[in-house]
């Protein structure tokens, strides 16, 4: 499996928009799409940056600008004003599942 890592900057409040807009329009699109297999956002407020991780099934669909969302992604961010700093693609060599709703 693989990880496309891409970094943006810009008010919390704008990356909030843009989570949102994301999980509303792009991830309904992306499931249907070719190898995605998910996604998460981190958000620091304090840096006013923000981290995009999709996962994919395979390095080819991972680096697939136009199955990948790529142009999805990059019309909401300038939607809501925040600049994509970098992008960087990993092979996943370990993972273990999380739950937003563990407090541990």
């Amino acid at each position: 499996m693989f990880a496309r890592v891409t970094t943006f900057h810009g008010s919390p409040e704008h990356i909030e928009e843009g989570i949102r807009i994301y999980r509303e329009q792009v991830i309904p699109w992306l499931r249907d799409s070719t190898g995605f297999r998910g996604w998460l956002a981190l958000l620091d407020r304090e840096n006013e940056r923000a981290l995009g991780v999709t996962f994919w099934t395979s390095e080819q669909a991972m680096a697939d600008g136009e199955a990948s969302g790529a142009t999805l992604r990059d019309e909401v961010a300038a939607g809501i004003g925040a600049v994509m700093e970098s992008m960087a693609f990993y092979e996943i060599a370990a993972a273990e599942s999380i739950s937003l709703d563990d407090e541990r």
